[in-house]
């Protein structure tokens, strides 16, 4: 009897599990089919930055825009309590270039030299487009699924033997829309990057100097 009952126990908990990983994948469909109707992003954005050593966070407030058929990404951002405008930040991606705008000093990195930025390049598009499985394979890791009461979030420990600067990824869904929401790097030394996505506009006209 006791061995009918174990297995019967074990049967019980790997269906659970099945379960689980049904629902997630269903959700991670879900949310690739939604995205692709998203033609191009408008939103409000804000960016926040700890980093080891600083008492207080960096944050940051402005624009994100995004054509879903070029792959084109513009994050304009500007730091708080900070009136000059070389304190403005911008990150850009087109194409294979990345450019990076901090403090005045822009700086453009060609992804198909760079490693680093093309493993970011890729994994920002991927996920803005929700198709998260590309992003977990170019950082060589496995997907996670919890849930909000807004949210489905999505975690991702990238591999030790990965190339990239960070260890962990952590992405955030609107349950009402499926779209990205809430995106978090977490570098090796410890340091984070968190943006936050709100009051979007889909499928608007973006003009393409903004990526420039």
């Amino acid at each position: 009897m006791r061995k009918i009952f174990i297995a019967i126990l074990s049967l019980c908990v790997l269906t659970s599990a099945a379960g689980l990983s049904q629902s997630k994948e269903k959700v991670l469909a879900d949310i690739q089919k939604k995205n692709e109707t998203y033609k191009t992003i408008t939103s409000t954005c804000t960016q926040v930055k700890t980093m080891k050593g600083m008492k207080k966070n960096v944050e940051s407030k402005g624009k994100m825009y995004f054509i879903r058929s070029s792959e084109k990404l513009s994050m304009q951002l500007t730091h708080d309590r900070v009136k000059h405008k070389d304190k403005e930040s911008q990150l850009i991606i087109n194409g294979d270039k990345v450019t990076m705008v901090s403090g005045g000093t822009r700086n453009v990195f060609n992804t198909k030299t760079d490693h680093n930025m093309n493993i970011l390049r890729g994994t920002l598009v991927s996920c803005i487009k929700g198709e998260l499985a590309k992003a977990a394979q170019l950082n060589k890791s496995d997907i996670k699924m919890t849930t909000t009461d807004k949210y489905y979030v999505f975690e991702m420990n990238v591999a030790k033997h990965a190339k990239g600067r960070w260890n962990h990824l952590s992405a955030s869904y609107s349950k009402k829309d499926l779209s990205l929401c809430i995106f978090t790097l977490t570098e090796k030394n410890g340091n984070t990057t968190t943006w936050n996505t709100l009051d979007k506009e889909f499928n608007g006209i973006i003009l393409d100097d903004l990526f420039y």
